[in-house]
C-alpha cells in the first residue's frame, strides 16, 4: 500500500524566486498532519471544553459578571471534569492538576475585585473536579482485591472513621468538605494506579504538567519576590498569613499561584523530580526556575525533602543512566546560578538557612514544640480524635454563636493525622503510609522507567516533609497521592510488559490478544 505522505519532486529554489514552491510550508503541513494523526476527536473535544471554560473565567474576572463565579466556577469545574473524564482521560488528569495550581490565584484576583471572604466558594472547584475520579472505583471494583491497593483501603477506612466522628463533634458541612479535601486526592491517586494500562499516555501528561507548571509558577514566583502584585498583598493582609512574612519586595516568602509556601514547596519537589528524567529537551529552563522558586519559598523542610528525593532518584537509577542525570543537574544549576547568586536572593536564603544553626532560638521550632506537647496531651484524654471539620479550611465553615470560627492547621502532618483521626484512625492511616513505602521500595521492575522513578522519589521526599506540615489534603495531598498512584501504575505496567514478553513464543511476534488489551493507551 503506498504511503499517504508521498515525496514530491521540487525544483531547486533560486534566491529571490518567490514563485518557486518552498519546502518549509510543506514541512509545517507534514508535521501538522503527523500531530493530527496522534490526536483523537475525543481529545480535541475535551481541549475545546477546557479552552471554553478558561475563556469564560478570564472574561468574568475581567468584569463580565465576575460575582457569578462563586456558583459557575465550581459547577463549571465539575462539568468540564466529567466531560474530560468520559472523552479524554489524559486531558482529565491535566485539567485536575491545573485547577489546583491556578484556583488560589484566581481566588485572590476575585477577592481583590469583590472583597475578601475567608471561605471562598471558588476553592470548591478543584475538589469537585478531583472527586470525579471516584467513578474509576466503580469501573475497576474487582481489581481492588489486589494487595497493591490495600494502603488505599486502609486510608479510606481511617477517613470514614474521622468523618463519622466529625459529624458528631463538628458541623455536617465542615466535616463533609474536609472529607472531600482529604478523600478526593486519595481517590485521584487510586484512579492513576487503576489506570495503569494507560501509563504511557499518563506519563506524557504528567511530565508536561510538571514542566509547564514549573515554568508558569516559577516565573510568577520571581515576579512575586521582586514586586508582589496587588491581589497577593491584599490577600496576605486579609487572610492574616503571617507565615509568608511581610508582603513587600524581596522580603516575602513566595507561594506563586498557590496559597502558601508549604504547599508550593511540595509541588516543586514533585515537579522537579518528575521533570529531571523527562524527555523534553527544553526542560532545563523550567527546572532552573523551579529550583530558584524552591529556594525563595524559604521552606527549610522542603529544601531537605528535595535533597532526600534527589538522592533516592539517583539510587533508583541504573548505573548507566547516572552520568546523564548528573549532567542534567549540572546544566540546571548553571542556568539557575544567575538568579540564585543575586545578592537579594542570597541575603534572603542565607538568613533563613542561618536559623538552623541555632534551632533552639528559632520561633518556628518553639511553636512546633508547644503544639506537639499540646496535641499529645490532648490525645491522652481524648483518644477518639476531633474528627474531620475542625482544622484548616474546613474550620472556617464552623459556626458558633453566630460567628465564624477559624482553627489553623497544625505544623505537622503526623500530628494532624492523630489529632483528627484519634489513635485508631491515625494508626490505620499510618499503616497505609507504611504500606505505600513498602510497595515502592520492594518493586525493582519499575526502575526501567525514569519518570516512574521520579514519582517514587517524590513519594519518599514528601513523606519526609510530612513531619513539618500536612501533605495529605488539598493540593499537597493531590501531589502526594498522584505520585503514589503514578509510581504504582508504572510498576504494574512494567510487570505486565515483562509477563507479556515471556509469554510470546517467537521474538518479534505480536503479543497474545489476551494481553494486548493491557496496553491500550
Amino acid at each position: 500500500m503506498p504511503s499517504i505522505a508521498r515525496s514530491v519532486d521540487v525544483a531547486p529554489r533560486r534566491p529571490g524566486d518567490a514563485s518557486a514552491p518552498g519546502r518549509a510550508p510543506w514541512r509545517r503541513g507534514h508535521r501538522l498532519r503527523q500531530w493530527r494523526a496522534t490526536v483523537s476527536n475525543s481529545d480535541l473535544a475535551a481541549w475545546a471544553a477546557v479552552a471554553a471554560f478558561s475563556c469564560y473565567v478570564t472574561m468574568a474576572l475581567a468584569g463580565g459578571g465576575g460575582r457569578s463565579l462563586t456558583i459557575t466556577f465550581p459547577l463549571g469545574c465539575l462539568l468540564v471534569a466529567v466531560f474530560c473524564y468520559a472523552r479524554s482521560p489524559a486531558t482529565y488528569v491535566g485539567f485536575v492538576f491545573w485547577t489546583w495550581i491556578l484556583t488560589p490565584f484566581l481566588r485572590r484576583v476575585f477577592d481583590l475585585h469583590f472583597g475578601f471572604h475567608p471561605a471562598s466558594p471558588l476553592l470548591v472547584g478543584p475538589v469537585l473536579a478531583t472527586a470525579v475520579s471516584g467513578l474509576t472505583l466503580l469501573r475497576y471494583a474487582t481489581s481492588l482485591r489486589r494487595t497493591t491497593f490495600v494502603p488505599f483501603a486502609l486510608a479510606m477506612t481511617a477517613l470514614l472513621y474521622a468523618y463519622i466522628v466529625g459529624l458528631f463533634q463538628q458541623s455536617v458541612v465542615a466535616a463533609t468538605y474536609d472529607l472531600l479535601n482529604w478523600g478526593a486526592p486519595l481517590l485521584f491517586g487510586l484512579h492513576l494506579a487503576l489506570e495503569w494500562r494507560r501509563f504511557p499516555r499518563m506519563r506524557s501528561v504528567m511530565t508536561k504538567v510538571a514542566l509547564w507548571g514549573l515554568l508558569a509558577t516559577g516565573l510568577y514566583a520571581l515576579v512575586q519576590f521582586v514586586d508582589p502584585p496587588a491581589w497577593d498583598r491584599a490577600w496576605v493582609v486579609g487572610a492574616e498569613m503571617y507565615s509568608v512574612g511581610v508582603p513587600v519586595p524581596f522580603l516575602i516568602r513566595v507561594f506563586s499561584t498557590l496559597n502558601a509556601p508549604g504547599p508550593y514547596g511540595v509541588f516543586l519537589i514533585f515537579a522537579v523530580l518528575i521533570g529531571l528524567p523527562a524527555p523534553q529537551r527544553w526542560k532545563f529552563l523550567a527546572l532552573a526556575l523551579g529550583l530558584t522558586a524552591l529556594l525563595l519559598t524559604k521552606t527549610r523542610s522542603a529544601w531537605a525533602a528535595f535533597l532526600l528525593g534527589a538522592l533516592v532518584l539517583q539510587l533508583r537509577q541504573p548505573l548507566r543512566n547516572l552520568p546523564r542525570q548528573w549532567i542534567a543537574l549540572a546544566v540546571v544549576l548553571l542556568l539557575a546560578a544567575p538568579a540564585i547568586t543575586h545578592p537579594r536572593v542570597m541575603r534572603a536564603v542565607a538568613g533563613r538557612a542561618a536559623s538552623l544553626a541555632s534551632i533552639e532560638d528559632d520561633r518556628s521550632y518553639r511553636e512546633r514544640l508547644q503544639i506537639t506537647n499540646y496535641v499529645v496531651g490532648r490525645l491522652q484524654h481524648d483518644p477518639v480524635g476531633s474528627g474531620l471539620g475542625l482544622l484548616g479550611g474546613a474550620g472556617k465553615l464552623q459556626v458558633s454563636a453566630d460567628r465564624k470560627m477559624t482553627v489553623g492547621a497544625l505544623d505537622s502532618g503526623v500530628l494532624e493525622i492523630f489529632s483528627v483521626m484519634g489513635w485508631m484512625g491515625g494508626t490505620l492511616y499510618t499503616f497505609a503510609l507504611f504500606g505505600v513505602v513498602f510497595l515502592i521500595l520492594r518493586e525493582r521492575s519499575a526502575r526501567r522507567d525514569a519518570v516512574a522513578n521520579g514519582a517514587a522519589a517524590a513519594v519518599i521526599a514528601i513523606l519526609a516533609a510530612a513531619f513539618f506540615g500536612n501533605v495529605f489534603n488539598g493540593v499537597s495531598g493531590l501531589v502526594f497521592w498522584s505520585a503514589v498512584g503514578f509510581a504504582i501504575a508504572g510498576q504494574s505496567y512494567a510487570l505486565a510488559v515483562e509477563q507479556a514478553r515471556r509469554l510470546t513464543q517467537l521474538p518479534g511476534a505480536p503479543i497474545d490478544p489476551a494481553y494486548a488489551r493491557n496496553f491500550a493507551a
